[in-house]
């Protein structure tokens, strides 16, 4: 028999996966001088990032509660500043190398082949719903650079992300539930596609 703790969990999981669902189906914001592709492409994407969303929640969510904590979020925060301050100045900008790869490529040399020949012939588009990550000191820089000096200095870091936080935490409870987190991500995805519709349709 499935003890409390593992049921509330298998519960939380299906409620959440079924939210998901209904996020990715939302229309994203397009505009009809966008072509249907470029349309289909902004909506394939928008699933991809909520899709990641879920990824990152659970990831975070080390005690499997259904929360992100404060001391998890922290934790968190702290990992992608040490990696990405590769020269260990206690600054992140242009000056650090890039970071080692995550993992190692586990591949198999046939697998790695095949994979390298798909994308040879049929070529990936461009990517037109592009949100700052932390995996790049570029993209930690458009998130948490507030004075526009190039660099994020470690102090800056810390307000930025308790200032993430509290926007993300809307019940101000202290703790952020999957709802929040995801709904408040869904809100800027929809800002920046916005911003790229704008944009590809100046263009064309």
């Amino acid at each position: 028999m499935m003890n409390k703790p593992k049921l509330a969990i298998s519960v939380f999981l299906a409620i959440s996966s079924a939210y998901l669902a209904g996020c990715s189906t939302k229309a994203a914001p397009t505009a009809s001088a966008l072509s249907a592709a470029q349309q289909q492409q902004l909506a394939g994407e928008r699933a991809g990032h909520l899709r990641q969303t879920h990824v990152r929640f659970n990831a975070l969510d080390k005690d499997e509660n259904g929360y992100i904590s404060r001391a998890e979020f922290n934790r968190s925060g702290d990992r992608a500043f040490e990696r990405m301050d590769t020269n260990k100045d206690g600054v992140l900008s242009a000056a650090d190398p890039k970071p080692a790869p995550r993992g190692e490529d586990t591949r198999t040399e046939q697998t790695r082949q095949q994979q390298q020949a798909q994308a040879g012939t049929a070529p990936r588009p461009e990517r037109l719903l592009k949100m700052p990550t932390t995996h790049s000191v570029q993209g930690m820089l458009a998130m948490y650079d507030s004075n526009n000096d190039r660099q994020i200095s470690r102090a800056e870091y810390e307000q930025g992300r308790s200032s993430q936080f509290a926007a993300v935490d809307s019940n101000r409870d202290g703790a952020l539930s999957y709802d929040e987190y995801v709904s408040e991500f869904a809100g800027r995805l929809d800002q920046q596609i916005a911003r790229t519709v704008n944009n590809t349709s100046a263009s064309n």
